[in-house]
């Protein structure tokens, strides 16, 4: 799985949670299911755009040097 497919895969799941189409956890006859929190999918968001930015040579930094 590429990393532009796993990014896909974390946007849906959330707007799927924002849209009220998915559930943070459930049981059905005792097996839990839990999924992630929106803070982490988020930051797994992040951290997906930064390597997919990587990977395509787009990731720069920048500095500014002044006089003190």
């Amino acid at each position: 799985m590429t990393t532009s497919d796993m990014l896909d895969q974390v946007n849906a799941a959330i707007s799927a949670r924002l849209s009220g189409g998915a559930v943070a956890s459930y049981s059905i006859n005792g097996r839990n299911i839990q999924y992630m929190p929106i803070p982490e999918l988020l930051s797994l968001k992040k951290d997906l755009q930064n390597q997919l930015a990587a990977e395509k040579g787009g990731s720069r930094n920048y500095a500014k040097f002044v006089k003190p």
